[in-house]
């Protein structure tokens, strides 16, 4: 007769660490999806909610579950890097032997095992782990990623194209500011199987080089330091910055690639929409979907298409006024 080890006390072989227990759950709403989050740690659980609670549901045919197991290796120094690799539906991220996560694209399921050092720092968790393998999960099935900015008004959302350092933030910032709707300042999601060219953003932080002061002093005081990163983020509160709206998606109205020339007053130059896909195209990571993506980027150039030559923040955002009065 075989006997039960559960029902004897004898401990239990576990070579894979199935049996960890993870009593700690919640379910938010990530970029639009629900996204359920299973933990032993309530640092996990905090992050996840600072995150995303509070965001709409924009989708209901796909779903995230990330399990997220957290060590009780006190010793273990959160790292500083990440390494990504993936083939067709499976994906892995690493940072260090204490820090790393599996994922399957297609069923939207990943398991992460990281060091309580990286759990307590909120952002590298965010960052380096939680958003990371969010975001790749959501552009493998449904997403496509736009490197830019968003802004919107009168319900029409204007993408700000640039690389880093092209003004990105501090323009959908001075547009914010003037009575622009803010989607994010850094990256956005283009729905893939929407006609209306929906795009996702990140509407809760906002990131700037400390060169950002100089155009920007009213930001003063309401800098954070981000590491390794070297950036700052600004989360806009209600009591500070009382005008600041800010939702989570919006419908491109326009792509407009930024471009800081010196001198003369802002200008608006007409892009073709060949033109505007391969500006585009040359900063979509290749992944299995990438005839799908690129669809869908040929999809939102349809729409008009320019490039913003400006100097001063000031006239650029009234350029920009002119594509959505």
């Amino acid at each position: 007769m075989v006997t039960d080890p559960t029902q004897t006390g004898a401990a239990l072989f576990d070579p894979f660490c199935y049996g960890v227990a993870l009593p700690l759950e919640t379910t938010v709403n990530a970029h639009g999806f629900p996204m359920r989050v299973i933990t032993n740690s309530p640092d996990v659980i905090q992050t996840t909610e600072e995150s995303w609670a509070g965001f709409p549901r924009l989708f209901t045919d796909h779903s995230l579950e990330f399990r997220v197991v957290v060590s009780d290796h006190e010793q273990a120094r959160r790292p500083s890097d990440v390494f990504r690799r993936a083939q067709r539906h499976l994906i892995t991220i690493t940072t260090d032997e204490e820090d790393f996560s599996v994922g399957d694209l297609d069923r939207g399921i990943a398991s992460f095992w990281i060091c309580p050092a990286s759990a307590r720092d909120h952002e590298f968790f965010r960052n380096y782990h939680l958003n990371h393998v969010m975001y790749i999960m959501l552009w493998h099935a449904h997403m496509t990623k736009v490197h830019a900015a968003c802004v919107a008004r009168n319900g029409r959302g204007v993408l700000l194209c640039g690389e880093s350092g092209a003004g990105k933030s501090c323009l959908s910032f001075a547009c914010a500011r003037r009575g622009w709707t803010f989607i994010t300042d850094d990256g956005v999601s283009l729905a893939r199987r929407s006609k209306a060219r929906m795009v996702v953003g990140t509407p809760r932080d906002m990131h700037f080089r400390p060169t950002a002061l100089e155009v920007l002093p009213e930001l003063e005081g309401h800098l954070t330091p981000i590491k390794p990163w070297g950036k700052l983020l600004f989360q806009p509160s209600t009591t500070a910055f009382p005008d600041f709206r800010r939702e989570l998606y919006t419908f491109a109205e326009a792509v407009v690639f930024l471009n800081r020339s010196a001198g003369g007053p802002a200008s608006l130059e007409p892009l073709s929409s060949q033109e505007a896909f391969a500006r585009l195209d040359r900063e979509l990571p290749l992944m299995e979907q990438i005839e799908d993506q690129r669809a869908s980027l040929r999809n939102l150039v349809e729409g008009r298409s320019y490039e913003l030559r400006y100097t001063d923040l000031s006239s650029a955002v009234h350029a920009l006024e002119s594509l959505v009065s």
